[in-house]
Parts: structure tokens; sequence; C-alpha cells
């Protein structure tokens, strides 16, 4: 997947390798790598707030005047991507690498955070209790450093905050020339409940509003989901879809080989403080929730400007409205699925297709006698 000849993002065909300079230099442009909630200063790539003004002062200037050079018109979609929070450093690079290329050979501008969150460092401690269905959830538990990097990135300091700054500054000094769009995958879900408000908040009345908000499969209480990003549907944010399995799907996965079920469930029942505390992404807990049923447009009675795609959903499915991921893992990869967000965001198929095939970033997530 090459978006041309003597295009740097051209040294990620063959993937994205750690070891290898280029890869990570191609990145840096769209990548936005924080460690804790903020802004990474080790590990594979460190991102120094030279690099995020960079962003915004170089390099997202010089793709709309490419842009405008070959003839294109129209505003350019800014597109952020939050991934799930039992991620390390390197799987989310990966993640990046394998998304990045496809998005630009599609008219789009990818900001990705690659947010380690410190959970795999801890993970296979945890293991006995998983498999003992014990609770881990509380303060200072895995989980919580994960809902705890979320919430420092878009508090004033984090990293995040600082690029909700930037993007409201350009998107004051370029009108019109940008739509704004987030994906959030699993935890990711998480990370833009405080993403998104954080961005509107930094623009004020006059300043950038989510033209779409999509979350796959998101790990997201449903009570903080009702408290952020619910209130600004319809108003900051015009347009927001979930892609999540069907509970029949939820319970047929399966995830680190001593749970049976989604890894929805593991952390609602486990994880989560209080346990069984519903998510999001759970079909049982959107159809328990008359908030939700209206919320997404379930209940025939009162409606709101939000939609729910059930996977999978079968080849028959409208553009837009299509996934097949079976796994907890498999939406960022999934070629129906990354097809119909990139239509949301387009407002038409993407010319290039999502390339199947690729191999899901949830087998890089954890040692490999843990991997689903």
């Amino acid at each position: 997947m090459s978006t041309g000849t003597g295009d740097p993002l051209s040294s990620l065909d063959d993937g994205f390798d750690a070891g290898d300079p280029q890869d990570v230099e191609a990145l840096r442009p769209h990548v936005v790598n924080l460690t804790r909630g903020l802004l990474s200063t080790d590990g594979i790539m460190q991102t120094p707030i030279e690099d995020v003004d960079a962003i915004f002062d170089e390099h997202l200037p010089r793709f709309l005047a490419d842009r405008h050079a070959q003839g294109r018109t129209g505003p350019v979609p800014v597109v952020f991507w939050a991934h799930g929070g039992i991620v390390s450093e390197s799987a989310g690079l990966r993640i990046a690498g394998q998304q990045v290329p496809w998005w630009v050979e599609n008219g789009c501008y990818p900001i990705h955070f690659v947010w380690e969150t410190g959970f795999t460092d801890t993970l296979l401690s945890i293991a006995n209790l998983i498999r003992a269905m014990q609770p881990t959830g509380g303060r200072g538990a895995p989980w919580w450093s994960v809902k705890l990097s979320a919430q420092i990135a878009s508090r004033p300091g984090g990293g995040a905050y600082e690029v909700a700054r930037r993007l409201a500054r350009f998107w004051a000094r370029h009108p019109g020339r940008i739509t704004v769009h987030a994906v959030g995958h699993s935890a990711g879900a998480i990370f833009h409940s405080h993403f998104v408000p954080a961005v509107l908040s930094a623009g004020g009345p006059s300043g950038p509003r989510w033209r779409t908000l999509q979350l796959l499969a998101p790990a997201l209480r449903v009570d903080d989901f009702s408290s952020t990003l619910l209130p600004l549907v319809g108003g900051g944010i015009d347009s927001l879809v979930v892609y999540t399995m069907t509970d029949a799907a939820e319970q047929a996965d399966s995830c680190f080989r001593v749970y049976r079920r989604s890894l929805l469930y593991l952390v609602s029942e486990l994880f989560e403080d209080p346990t069984d505390s519903p998510l999001l992404g759970m079909e049982v807990a959107i159809r328990a929730s008359r908030e939700l049923l209206a919320a997404f447009g379930l209940d025939p009675i009162e409606q709101r400007a939000a939609e729910v795609v059930w996977s999978p959903t079968g080849a028959d499915a409208p553009p837009g409205r299509r996934s097949m991921a079976v796994n907890h893992g498999g939406f960022d990869n999934d070629t129906d699925t990354m097809n119909s967000v990139a239509a949301r965001i387009l407002g038409r198929a993407p010319a290039t297709a999502f390339p199947a095939g690729e191999v899901s970033a949830s087998r890089f997530l954890l040692p490999r006698e843990w991997t689903p």
C-alpha cells in the first residue's frame, strides 16, 4: 500500500518495523505518542511538544497545499484515532503503520494517539485472578491505569490537551479547510470521552465541531457515556456511530485463553468497580437502557442522531453499515468495518478499500502465550 514514489510513507509498504528509523520517522507527522497521558519522552518514538506543533504548523498545512495543487477541492477530513487500552507502544505504532497510508490514499489526514497505559506491564500478574474470576477493579488496579491515562491525556498538561489547543488554533486560522472526526477502538472510546469534549472546550462556540464520532466495540461505561458524549450528539458531535458485536458473538468470543467470553464481558465482570458495570459496547447494556435505545434509534417513540451497527451484519448490509468482526480485537482490521468508518467520514465509499488480510493488532498486544 503505497502513496507514491518518493513519499516517506512508502517505507511502510512492508509494514511497520520498530527497529527501522525510516518507519518511525514516516509516522512522526501522524502520531502523538503518550505515556500515561503525557507526551512520551522515551521508548520507540518520543513526541516532544515541538513535534505536536509541527503537525499543525507544517505537516497538515503542507497536506492541504498539496491537495490544492492537485486541484482537489473541499475540506480535508482530519481523523483522530485512539486504539484500545491493552496495547503496547509497539502494537499502537503497528496499528498506525497499517492505517496511516490507507487514510492518506483516501484524502484524509490521520493523527493516531499511541497511548501507553501500563496495563500490559501488569496483566500477567493477574492471570490467576482472572482464572479464578476474582474482581480486579478499583483504584490502583490495572484497568484503573487505563482510565486514568485517558483522563490525564486531555487535562491541562496532558498530551491530548496540547493537541486540542493546537487543533482549535488551526481551525480558527484556516476556516473551512478541514473537518474533524474521531474513531476509538475498545478503551479508545474512554480516551475520546475526554478528548472530544476537550476539543470543544478549547475552541469555544466558534471552534471545531466533530463531524463524526465512531466507536468500535467501546469499553466505555454506559454512565460515563451518558455524562460525557451523549449530551453532545446533535450539538458538538454531528453524527455518532457504534460498531459492536451482537451478544451472541460476544458470548462466542474469548480472550487471553482463560476467559471464555469477550473482553467487554471480562472488563465489566472483573475490571470495573463496581463489577458488572454495563459497557456501551455490550448489546445487553444497550437494550437494557431506555436512554440508549432512544439514542441509537432503537426506540420507536424517541430517537436521536446516533446509530449502532451490530456485527456481523452480513454482506447485504448497505455501505457504511457493514461489519464482519467476530472478536473484540478484530474491528480495526476488519475490511467491512474500516470501509464503513471511512465512508461515514468521506460521505462516500473510499476510493481505496481497506486492504484485506491485515493482521489484527490484537495479536501483538500480549506475550505469545496470552494471544487470544
